[in-house]
């Protein structure tokens, strides 16, 4: 990887972190909406279902905020773009994809099957 390709990864990853961390805050601002009197069982079950949706959304984004970091540690230590799995290289075009991956293609897709 080229040093030109490592900073436009880094910026990308850092880009990436302050949009996630701007969505966690709105989600976790989000979830203390609605606290009161709830009217009838239909509001009340909006609501929760609501209130569950923000919390799986900010349990995503909290999760993609950690594999960012890690991402970001790895830049500086000089081993990102090593797949986790298999220690081979991770092709470029993937990593400016997804920046924040750390497994090969062939490494997901068996992770992904199980």
């Amino acid at each position: 990887m080229t040093e030109s390709e490592t900073k436009e990864l880094r910026e990308a990853l850092e880009l990436q972190r302050q949009h996630v961390l701007k969505d966690v805050n709105r989600h976790g601002i989000m979830n203390g909406v609605g606290a009161g009197v709830i009217a009838d069982e239909t509001e009340r079950a909006e609501k929760i279902a609501d209130a569950a949706v923000e919390h799986q959304l900010g349990y995503s984004e909290s999760k993609l905020l950690e594999k960012i970091e890690y991402a970001l540690d790895r830049l500086e230590e000089g081993n990102y773009g090593i797949c986790d799995g298999c220690g081979k290289q991770i092709n470029i075009e993937r990593l400016k994809a997804k920046p924040s991956v750390s497994l090969c293609i062939e490494c997901q897709s068996a992770k992904e099957q199980g």
